[in-house]
């Protein structure tokens, strides 16, 4: 009886001995898996995202504990989908924002990133557009100017040197001359203005108003008005584009008159940031390097105007999910940082940087050179657009004007009603 016993324990054993092993490998499993972040970048900028992937796949290779997923959605609908994330209960770690309404309206939701080390490599002239309520919680996405794009070898067939162009009459005289000549090359129109899009419209308004409030962006975040110091050159300028642009100026629209009209030589000029470098330089190799020039807005007209630099974009952390938060604040860092992201930055996504340590000489085209120089210097200006309220660039200004272009609306009339609106909605988002 004791014999069977033993061997009905010893049969016990050997069941029960595998499932202890695999109850102890799955707990060891299990712990592994907590320690795993998984992290959510929400990303406002479709064209980039390809990059931001490879960033991330270089990043998570050297930190096997850490996976990133990234949605993106921009196109002007970035702005709703990352409302709906937070609505949901589905905040995203890292998060990309266009200004500081934008920032405004997640404050409380996100972390201080003063004590990380990229801070103190970010450009001076940036660092304001990233703060709220005194605190540091953006870091800009890169560096853009503004201006007037022009075609180098249009103006060389024209027997223009834009070096020669110092000020606003400069201007007036190389258009009219462009125009005097549109036959002879082939142009449809000396300027290719996206009339249709009303975010264009607000940066060539970026040009007048960002001055007006010496260039800092909280205190035109904070202003219940709509400057209108520079007005009357914005009026010119307004004017010069409606009359000397590809008609009708209200069907142009962004790629069209970056991909068709400018890069088909078909304008001289189009307003547009180095944004398009990669669009340009995606087409035709080399093309931005051998074509591609900027000419500033002359406001104030004195000798002192250069391109606005700045930055549209921040990304910053959320307080939502504080396991994650470490890992999210060590990718950014990273991001602006190490070799690896600066390699894919400066030559894959064609960014000029935001930061004082990244190589410039690694730039592929001088004109990029030419705006990190301007935005690295201690007069760099930089625009104010997206510090306007919520919806005024695209319910107020951009309508308007475009009012304006087709002559259904007089300037008087356009100043009173952008005044109003501007106020109206600037006190109704500030809660006062």
């Amino acid at each position: 009886m004791l014999f069977k016993n033993r061997k009905f324990g010893a049969i016990l054993f050997a069941l029960i001995l595998p499932l202890f092993f695999m109850t102890g490998c799955s707990s060891n499993s299990q712990q592994s898996n907590s320690n795993k972040i998984t992290l959510n970048f929400f990303n406002q900028k479709p064209e980039i995202s390809t990059q931001y992937q490879k960033l991330a796949k270089i990043y998570t290779k050297k930190h096997p504990n850490v996976s990133i997923q990234i949605t993106t959605s921009g196109q002007g609908g970035g702005a709703a989908a990352l409302q709906a994330k937070f609505a949901s209960g589905e905040a995203p770690d890292i998060i990309m924002l266009g200004g500081l309404p934008e920032i405004d309206r997640y404050k409380d939701h996100l972390v201080s990133l003063k004590s990380l080390p990229a801070t103190k490599t970010i450009l001076p002239s940036l660092l304001s557009g990233g703060i709220s309520n005194e605190r540091l919680v953006g870091l800009p996405v890169d560096l853009e100017a503004y201006g007037w794009s022009y075609n180098k070898a249009i103006f060389n067939k024209a027997g223009i040197n834009a070096a020669n162009i110092h000020n606003y009459t400069d201007f007036v005289k190389a258009v009219k001359k462009l125009d005097a000549q549109k036959e002879k090359l082939g142009l449809s129109g000396v300027f290719g203005f996206n009339g249709a899009d009303t975010n264009s419209i607000a940066s060539v308004s970026a040009q007048f108003t960002s001055q007006a409030y010496d260039n800092d962006q909280v205190k035109a975040f904070n202003s219940t008005s709509f400057p209108w110091k520079y007005g009357s050159q914005m009026h010119a300028y307004y004017n010069l584009i409606r009359n000397y642009s590809v008609q009708p100026i209200l069907s142009v629209k962004y790629d069209p008159s970056v991909q068709d009209l400018f890069y088909n030589g078909k304008v001289a000029m189009i307003p547009q940031g180095n944004w398009i470098i990669p669009t340009l330089d995606g087409i035709e190799k080399g093309f931005v390097q051998k074509n591609l020039g900027m000419i500033p807005f002359f406001v104030k007209n004195d000798g002192s105007d250069r391109l606005l630099t700045g930055s549209s974009w921040y990304l910053g952390v959320t307080n939502d999910h504080p396991k994650r938060e470490k890992a999210a604040k060590d990718f950014v860092n990273w991001m602006f940082t190490s070799r690896e992201a600066e390699n894919v930055i400066i030559n894959e996504m064609r960014f000029v940087p935001a930061t004082k340590n990244f190589d410039v000489s690694r730039l592929p085209d001088d004109l990029s050179k030419e705006i990190y120089r301007i935005g690295a210097s201690k007069n760099a200006r930089a625009p104010i657009h997206k510090q306007y309220p919520n919806g005024f660039s695209t319910q107020v200004l951009g309508p308007y004007i475009q009012r304006y272009f087709v002559r259904d609306i007089s300037w008087d009339q356009l100043e009173k009603v952008i005044t109003t609106k501007y106020r109206q909605l600037r006190e109704i988002q500030s809660g006062e």
